[in-house]
């Protein structure tokens, strides 16, 4: 219901693109400022009660159980992308958290060096060489994309417990699913906080680590890519020629390898491969000094 409501407002959106993938800026800007404003207002108290409801142990248990219970979509999206010794690894997990584990409430297998990993169909998409499409603030679900909200919509039709009946199935799903949205948000607060709390903007920063983090997903990495600087001030000159040497043409410093490419060039590589790390990565979206270097550069 959420992206169904978020597609009827984006068709009635002005689409001009003010940076490359994202031509829907105007929009998301507005339901990415509402967020924000209903996050400090209303979850930050409900999950301040919630983590002084469930401290401890008991956060911990609540927090493994709801993992266990995504562990079969993870599983289903390891074999639809080839990655079959991944899915292998993630049933072992899953069978020895839910028998050994007390139902999933004790993460046996992340002891014994199996963690969990996200997967889902948004990847899956990705692997498959589908592109991510537009950006978009979907109010409710946070960042996202064109394919990654269509993985979604389709991760609820892999999941087992979709088709499963038994007494309770929908006490269970209900639950389950607010409780995640409290879990997550208690365990990712910390990171978002510190993410946006020093950034020039927010909201660009927020677009790019999750770009970004979606990039290094897709290629199995463990970690998003880093931005390459436009200048490396650490950089160690070339050792100077020997006696009788001939001098080589020095290269070029790297500030005007940064300068002879026009931005213009950057925003029609990301129309072109909008998969590519710097194409989603913007410098302006991680640092904002990038621009004023570039500027003193010239």
């Amino acid at each position: 219901m959420t992206l169904i409501g978020f597609g009827v407002a984006l068709a009635a959106a002005d689409a001009r693109a003010q940076t490359p993938g994202d031509p829907y800026e105007g929009i998301n800007r507005r339901f990415y400022a509402n967020a924000m404003h209903l996050n400090q207002k209303y979850f930050t108290p409900l999950v301040r009660l919630y983590h002084a409801l469930t401290p401890g142990l008991i956060g911990v248990a609540i927090h493994n159980m709801i993992t266990n219970l995504s562990e079969p979509v993870a599983i289903v999206n390891d074999v639809l992308q080839g990655r079959l010794k991944v899915a292998g690894r993630d049933t072992l997990r899953v069978a020895a958290n839910t028998s050994l584990g007390i139902g999933g409430m004790v993460d046996i297998a992340g002891k014994e060096g199996f963690p969990h990993h996200d997967n889902d169909f948004g990847i899956t998409l990705g692997v498959w060489g589908v592109k991510p499409g537009p950006y978009l603030f979907v109010p409710l679900l946070g960042p996202s994309t064109v394919r990654d909200s269509i993985g979604a919509g389709v991760d609820v039709l892999l999941n087992p417990f979709t088709y499963v009946r038994f007494p309770g199935r929908l006490t269970l799903q209900y639950t389950t699913a607010v409780v995640g949205v409290l879990d997550k948000r208690q365990t990712s607060q910390g990171e978002l906080d510190t993410l946006t709390a020093d950034a020039a903007d927010p909201y660009a920063t927020l677009r790019s680590v999750y770009l970004q983090s979606r990039e290094a997903e897709i290629r199995g990495d463990n970690a998003a890519p880093e931005l390459t600087p436009l200048d490396d001030p650490g950089a160690t000159a070339p050792p100077p020629p020997g006696p009788g040497a001939t001098a080589a043409p020095s290269a070029a410093p790297a500030t005007t390898l940064a300068t002879e490419s026009p931005p213009a060039s950057v925003q029609v590589a990301a129309v072109a491969d909008v998969d590519a790390p710097m194409a989603t990565a913007f410098p302006c979206d991680t640092n904002h000094f990038a621009p004023q270097r570039l500027a003193a550069a010239n």
